[in-house]
């Protein structure tokens, strides 16, 4: 009876990792080390034992045919018994960029954390239509002064990827009277919201009608995943047809937006905030320019962090390891071609 090796880079607790354990008992395992994982980040890295790195992904390369990860560097090239990609994420660009074995399947994880993303973005247009951020600096400055606060109900949101995170960011905003439009690849010709989108979806247009739903939202969210196609998807053109003093909010990739057309955006008041989750680059380092751009308000990539994420990831991980066990096909394979 064959071992069945798998490496898991993630922190996922052992009583998560014994549910993929429980799906066969020739599953073995095993941990890779917080040395190699940011060697393969950051090979130069004082706090590397680059010689120890080096041997465990030597043995992983050709030990282990499962892989259990946000991310892959560019230990896949020589990985020769690796056979499949279980990504804990929806994206997928960050593992795509490295040299992967053709043969190799990729899964992801799309819809994990849509809840807590549309969590994110809700809290982001609350903040703007109740000024929060003038009430904290107040507050810093103990001035007892009013505002003009809106309010999220009649103000219509674009979304520009309505997939399994953008559907639920609708569903939240139906909550808040809001309208919602949107982008979809595969959307029909004539903007029908798909069957089971909520009653406050108005329409749902192809990506060539962007422009439309770019004209007439207060709110504009980016939720894509990053391809060639969505690299700077959102330049000074996309801006330029914007509502005048909408707001954008980015929870997809940095790379999706032009930070300098958006920036120029900002400082000329075409665009009235933008609230971002991500930033080219990632993280940003201190003292780059885009920590001052005005009415940027940036957050560190938190959107989809949420209680209990890897035990959540754990459990479909092991579903669809028994779909590889048992020669099945599985489920949310990434289309290499497609990016995503």
């Amino acid at each position: 009876m064959d071992t069945i090796h798998i490496a898991n880079f993630l922190p996922v607790a052992e009583e998560s990792l014994d549910v993929i354990r429980a799906v066969d008992s020739r599953i073995r395992i095993h941990n890779v080390s917080q040395n190699m994982v940011r060697w393969m980040r950051e090979p130069e890295h004082p706090a590397v034992d680059r010689a120890a790195a080096e041997a465990e992904c030597a043995e992983l390369q050709r030990r282990d045919r499962i892989w259990f990860t946000f991310f892959s560097g560019d230990v896949g090239r020589e990985a020769s018994a690796l056979e499949w990609i279980q990504l804990a994420s929806a994206g997928a660009n960050q593992i795509l960029e490295h040299p992967i074995g053709e043969d190799v399947v990729i899964t992801k994880m799309p819809g994990l954390a849509a809840r807590v993303i549309a969590e994110w973005v809700l809290a982001f247009m609350l903040m703007d239509a109740k000024r929060m951020t003038f009430h904290l600096d107040s507050q810093r400055e103990a001035r007892w002064v009013r505002s003009e606060p809106d309010t999220l109900e009649g103000k219509t949101v674009g979304i520009i990827g309505y997939g399994a995170i953008g559907s639920e960011i609708a569903r939240l905003c139906g909550a808040f009277g809001m309208r919602v439009v949107g982008i979809r690849r595969r959307a029909s010709g004539d903007g029908t919201p798909p069957e089971d989108a909520p009653d406050c979806v108005a329409l749902i247009w192809p990506p060539e009608r962007m422009g439309d739903v770019l004209s007439e939202s207060d709110y504009v969210v980016l939720a894509v995943p990053l391809t060639e196609e969505t690299h700077h998807l959102i330049g000074a053109k996309e801006l330029a047809q914007m509502k005048p003093g909408a707001a954008l909010i980015n929870i997809a990739r940095g790379e999706v937006a032009d930070w300098e057309a958006q920036v120029s955006a900002l400082e000329r008041g075409r665009l009235r905030a933008s609230y971002t989750d991500v930033t080219t680059p990632e993280p940003l380092p201190d003292g780059h320019p885009l920590w001052n751009a005005p009415n940027l308000f940036i957050t560190p990539h938190n959107s989809g962090l949420q209680p209990d994420y890897f035990g959540k990831a754990a459990h479909r991980f092991a579903d669809n390891l028994r779909r590889f066990l048992n020669h099945e096909p599985l489920c949310d394979v990434v289309d290499r071609n497609a990016g995503y």
